[in-house]
């Protein structure tokens, strides 16, 4: 069964929605139950639990000794205020790390180019010369990346970009129907022929 695109989920107007939404209170607990969990993100509690189970498999949480009668957990393991993306077995999601690691990089760098956003992926999630200029060429269209300097192929020169909007660690995504959806604020930023 498909997932539903991250800018069509039911959102509460006080609740968070989502991984990050439980990774963020889970932070905050520090010591927590599901049902802590559940009154405060705006999931079905199975979705909760499921995560729960991934970062327990991952060692990031652990079950309390008291578990039986308390069923509480510990956070043993703060990864940061991203949301570990683990799979059931509890190792990394590869999926969407080329973006990540390209979104990174394009965060520390103050200018680059494609070339330099494959340099620096890392070796387990590689990032292709083609998937870096999709990237910059929607990221550009939707207002974050500002051109410094166009490609020029005769030269065997790439383009420079500069990034001009920044609203956090969270990679923008680009969704198959080619619009961005930033989900640091929540928001699809980027549709074509719309202005948003």
């Amino acid at each position: 069964m498909s997932r539903r695109p991250v800018d069509t989920q039911k959102r509460h107007p006080i609740m968070g929605n989502g991984q990050q939404a439980i990774w963020d209170e889970i932070r905050q607990l520090g010591d927590f139950t599901i049902t802590d969990i559940d009154g405060v993100v705006d999931m079905h509690r199975k979705s909760i639990i499921n995560y729960v189970k991934r970062l327990q498999a991952g060692g990031v949480v652990k079950q309390a000794d008291d578990f039986a009668t308390s069923f509480r957990y510990i956070l043993l393991k703060d990864t940061g205020r991203v949301a570990p993306r683990l799979q059931k077995d509890g190792s990394p999601v590869t999926m969407g790390g080329g973006t990540a690691s390209m979104w990174r990089t394009m965060r520390m760098m103050p200018q680059f180019t494609v070339v330099d956003l494959v340099a620096h992926s890392p070796e387990k999630t590689p990032v292709k010369i083609t998937s870096a200029k999709d990237y910059c060429k929607m990221l550009s269209k939707a207002g974050y990346l500002r051109v410094m300097r166009k490609a020029n192929p005769f030269q065997k020169r790439f383009a420079l970009y500069k990034l001009i909007r920044n609203h956090g660690p969270l990679p923008p995504q680009i969704q198959r129907v080619q619009q961005v959806f930033d989900p640091n604020i929540g928001k699809v930023v980027y549709t074509p022929g719309v202005d948003l």
